[in-house]
């Protein structure tokens, strides 16, 4: 069978599960919006976790409540879908919880942390075990692509190989001290490019050629005070201006519904988090935007 699942922690702790119990031979990682798409098709050989659902798949998990689209599927549908703090932990309950998976225990713990951002600034700037593994397979860490990568991980852990190990194995020690070298990078350019606005943090990218790739908590770490976090940077070729906005993981008082700013805009996203293609008149925009985030607070 295939597993169709999105390249983080969670997406990874859901394919070890899966893998123990399913006969997986092949492993595909995509994205929601992908998905949201129509880029990506299911079917009957297909388990789908982390993921909206896929009409015509065998198997489904899902805790994003915000993923049961029009395509809903059917009430005696194979897998699970509810509140969660991680797809991998409907997985984990599904087949049997602590007692038949007790092993999985901790990983599945800190996966919970890491997909709900429950983490402490510690976590951030000096992550250990699962959360530390889990950075080397965040897409917004700008490592690249790691399919290969990913799938190697999935056969480590299955074989309870321990984190410790794990951390030792020659790529993913690779990984950990790029992520070393780019998070140092971009703390740098945090300091320099960030402003803070009462509440919010703005910062602004759009100055320089290359946008600096690193941890995304990291400015909550840095700015503990403030409550939402604003970046702008420029789109492909310079055609508009990116904004995304998001809720700080460690002073979590913003009472701004990001997505539904961001829609207003003619954006997107949840409530703590969302983007916005700016082309029109982008910095008057930008100045409606962070005036709202400080009114409403």
């Amino acid at each position: 069978m295939r597993l169709v699942t999105r390249g983080d922690l969670d997406g990874l702790t859901c394919a070890v599960l899966i893998g123990l119990h399913e006969p997986l031979d092949e492993i595909l990682l995509t994205h929601p919006q992908e998905v949201a798409d129509g880029q990506v098709e299911a079917g009957p050989n297909d388990i789908v976790a982390n993921l909206p659902y896929m009409p015509g798949c065998a198997m489904w998990f899902d805790h994003h409540q915000h993923t049961a689209t029009v395509a809903a599927p059917d009430v005696n549908f194979k897998g699970s879908f509810g509140a969660a703090p991680s797809a991998a932990r409907l997985v984990y309950e599904y087949y049997g919880g602590q007692e038949a998976l007790g092993e999985f225990d901790e990983l599945v713990r800190e996966t919970d942390r890491m997909d709900a951002a429950n983490l402490t600034p510690e976590d951030v700037e000096n992550p250990q075990r699962y959360i530390r593994l889990g950075f080397t397979i965040d897409s917004r860490s700008g490592l690249g692509s790691f399919e290969d990568y990913f799938v190697s991980l999935v056969e480590l852990l299955m074989s309870e190989v321990p984190i410790e190990e794990v951390l030792e194995h020659p790529e993913v020690l690779r990984r950990c001290l790029l992520l070393e070298e780019a998070d140092f990078h971009f703390r740098q350019a945090l300091k320099i490019y960030s402003r803070v606005e009462q509440n919010v943090v703005v910062t602004d990218f759009r100055g320089l050629d290359q946008v600096p790739r690193g941890n995304r908590f990291l400015i909550y770490a840095l700015f503990p005070q403030i409550n939402v976090s604003v970046r702008l940077q420029w789109g492909p070729n310079k055609d508009y201006t990116m904004m995304t906005i998001g809720h700080s993981i460690f002073n979590r008082t913003c009472r701004t519904d990001v997505g539904e700013l961001a829609a207003r805009y003619g954006g997107g996203g949840v409530r703590g988090a969302g983007s916005i293609r700016l082309i029109d008149d982008p910095d008057q925009q930008i100045q409606m935007v962070i005036a709202e985030l400080k009114a409403y607070g």
